[in-house]
């Protein structure tokens, strides 16, 4: 009779998860994805499970990292072509993230949609989405296309540190002014990396701030932030919460 094993997860120090590199490319121990505080945008991801069986042979799989952030939730599972749209349930982290590493046809387009407590909907991290001709969307998943839309905005990297991106590849200066820096233009520019984004990490304390970018001389808040507020000049800029 066969006996069954039980595979025993080593426990990693919790790594830099979510660094900003260079195509996205993310490598990160499996255990540590119950730590994740914030939900993200589906992210290429190479995830190293780690087998006291196997001698602590490391065991490295490619996929994608879907996140959904709902500390309420009580079932959260997804949906998607590559499950034949079944449902599979999402493991929730210690900080109300649900996560689900997908490795089936990650090649391929993929549409997704979340089932939280019996009701569907779309990722709200990702913009990328179509109409699922019943009133609702779908969302996206295109794997080697960067994932990275040019419709983001700012990310957390962690609870304090925010990644602050925009997209504008004809550019000559972007810097960000508001609420946390006296609304200087000199404190804080954001510098160009090869895909056309302009990026600044930035650690923030807790707080409510306004924020504003200025890109080659013209000061405009963040469009893809459907948060915002008034500026004290009576035009738009978008908000940002560090809790």
């Amino acid at each position: 009779m066969l006996r069954r094993v039980k595979s025993i997860i080593v426990v990693i120090p919790l790594l830099l998860a979510f660094s900003p590199v260079k195509n996205n490319s993310v490598t990160e121990y499996y255990y540590n994805l119950r730590f994740l505080k914030q939900s993200d945008e589906p992210k290429e991801m190479t995830i190293i499970r780690i087998d006291n069986v196997g001698r602590q042979k490391s065991i490295l799989e490619r996929g994608i990292l879907i996140t959904y952030k709902n500390r309420n939730a009580r079932d959260v599972r997804i949906a998607s072509d590559s499950t034949q749209w079944k449902p599979t349930r999402m493991q929730r982290g210690k900080h109300g993230v649900w996560y689900y590493f997908m490795t089936e046809s990650t090649s391929m387009r993929i549409r997704y949609k979340f089932l939280v407590d019996g009701i569907w909907i779309a990722d709200p991290k990702n913009p990328d989405r179509e109409d699922d001709l019943s009133g609702s969307y779908l969302s996206l998943i295109t794997p080697g296309a960067g994932i990275e839309h040019r419709t983001a905005s700012y990310r957390f990297i962690n609870s304090r540190t925010v990644e602050f991106r925009v997209y504008r590849p004809s550019a000559q200066f972007v810097s960000l002014v508001g609420d946390f820096n006296g609304w200087n233009p000199e404190n804080d520019i954001l510098r160009k990396d090869d895909s056309g984004f302009w990026r600044l990490q930035k650690r923030l304390p807790r707080g409510l701030y306004r924020y504003k970018y200025i890109i080659d001389g013209e000061w405009v808040p963040d469009l893809y932030n459907a948060r915002s507020a008034s500026d004290n000049m009576n035009g738009v800029c978008s908000l940002i919460e560090i809790k």
